[in-house]
């Protein structure tokens, strides 16, 4: 195991091509751009290092939503280490931990299934030959371990992943524990008329059902139409406890498989109005149900994240495939929204400073018009007075009267005196007697520091 990193980065370095997930027009945005790699970072976070809560099985799922993503390739070998002690894979494989009596072959199958995912060796794993161990846990009618369709589901796609993969009889097993309605129970162990379907335990038997191809074409089929006919208008799976992401995950994952993209890509878009976002205290991670339960809410995050990334991949228990994954989990993208967010205030608060300058032409223009006006009856103030005698009277054009020449030209004298006093005090900048403004500031500097 010291090589399983090398091994999953140096695997060939296959395209991403993720299956064309539909999803409806009225669907809520995803609130990221890559919402898978934003859960993976919520998820790789709640690890202590090595494992989740120290628990195989919550650890698996979570190893399982990382390879699924392609990314934390580093996590994935420090929780597959961990894992390979047989003091921690014992008690998880052995329900006893004393060897085969009590050999759990769902979970064994599990083990192989992630171990062989991550590019390992699943024939020999934490001391215990894995796929030796599962294919004798078959019985009779063809089922594994404890007769379960979950527990077949698991050794199935488990042994697909060895150079010995289910026969046969394992299809023929998994339809000895088909409800009648065509979905699986989680418990049932004869298919009888008292088998409830569920959709998690349905979306796992789908996905090993492809998995093991012809043999299971029937089974396959009624299983699928239950899917279908299980799933809520809004695109969600109840799974007996209200619609939720767990349940929602695996049909959606099983859904993929089984190539029917317009439902599993309500199911994706489904999930996706359940992931928190930037706003949240845990962006990127899946709540259970929305509302999220006060009490057991929090601690349901974790396995729904897990889940979830599975499907909003666009991948599949079946197929899928970590080809090219990388070491490092990147970061959810809530630090360049927020980098966003800020270069847009800060735009904003740049083209409010100078929303100020198309006032100041127009004032500028206004004032320059004004003065304009202000010369212009002035000067025409000015020609009047210099056509006119103290009585009024228009002298342009006329010859004075020889009696009125000698006292009208004083008068005419003092009136164009008076005019160019006017001009003079105009353009020395002095306000006019009646106390009207000029063009020019006030000699108290009051218009000082004004926008220019």
């Amino acid at each position: 195991m010291r090589q399983l990193a090398g091994r999953l980065l140096t695997a060939a370095a296959l395209p991403v091509t993720l299956l064309s997930v539909a999803v409806p027009a009225h669907a809520q945005s995803a609130p990221f751009e890559q919402p898978a790699e934003a859960a993976a970072s919520w998820l790789a976070a709640q690890s202590d290092g090595t494992a989740w809560n120290q628990d195989p099985a919550t650890s698996l799922d979570a190893v399982l939503g990382l390879l699924a993503a392609r990314v934390g390739g580093d996590q994935v070998e420090a929780t597959l280490q961990w894992l390979n002690d047989p003091a921690i894979l014992d008690p998880y494989v052995n329900t006893a931990a004393d060897g085969a009596a009590g050999f759990n072959a769902g979970s064994a199958g599990k083990v192989m299934y992630t171990v062989a995912t991550a590019g390992g060796d699943p024939t020999d794993f934490g001391g215990v030959k894995l796929a030796d161990e599962v294919a004798a846990a078959q019985t009779a009618n063809g089922t594994y371990g404890d007769g379960t369709a979950g527990s077949t589901a698991w050794a199935v796609l488990g042994l697909s992943r060895t150079d010995t993969p289910a026969a046969e009889t394992a299809a023929a097993g998994l339809a000895a524990v088909q409800c009648p309605d065509g979905g699986f129970n989680y418990a049932d162990v004869d298919g009888g008329d008292d088998c409830v379907s569920d959709p998690d335990t349905t979306g796992l038997a789908v996905s090993a059902l492809v998995a093991l191809g012809e043999p299971g074409a029937a089974s396959l089929e009624s299983a699928v139409a239950w899917l279908e006919s299980a799933q809520a208008e809004d695109g969600g799976f109840d799974g007996g406890f209200g619609e939720n992401a767990n349940s929602t995950a695996m049909a959606a994952q099983g859904l993929l498989a089984a190539d029917r993209s317009e439902a599993a890509g309500r199911a994706v878009a489904f999930l996706l109005t359940l992931q928190f976002d930037c706003s949240s205290d845990v962006p990127g991670a899946f709540m259970y149900t929305n509302p999220e339960d006060p009490e057991f809410g929090e601690a349901t995050r974790l396995l729904a994240t897990a889940q979830a990334i599975v499907p909003v991949s666009g991948q599949n228990l079946a197929t899928l495939d970590a080809s090219g994954a990388d070491s490092e989990v990147p970061a959810n993208g809530c630090e360049a929204a927020d980098a966003g967010d800020a270069t847009t205030a800060a735009e904003e608060e740049d083209g409010s400073g100078s929303s100020w300058l198309p006032w100041a032409i127009v004032a500028a223009v206004v004032v320059v018009g004004a003065l304009i006006l202000v010369f212009a009856l002035r000067a025409r103030r000015g020609g009047d007075s210099a056509g006119r005698d103290a009585a009024g009277n228009d002298t342009a054009g006329s010859a004075p009267a020889a009696g009125a020449a000698t006292g009208a030209a004083p008068v005419a004298d003092e009136a164009a005196g008076s005019a160019a006093a006017d001009e003079a005090k105009d353009a020395a900048g002095e306000p006019d007697p009646d106390g009207s403004a000029s063009g020019e500031p006030e000699a108290d500097g009051s218009d000082e520091g004004k926008d220019k």
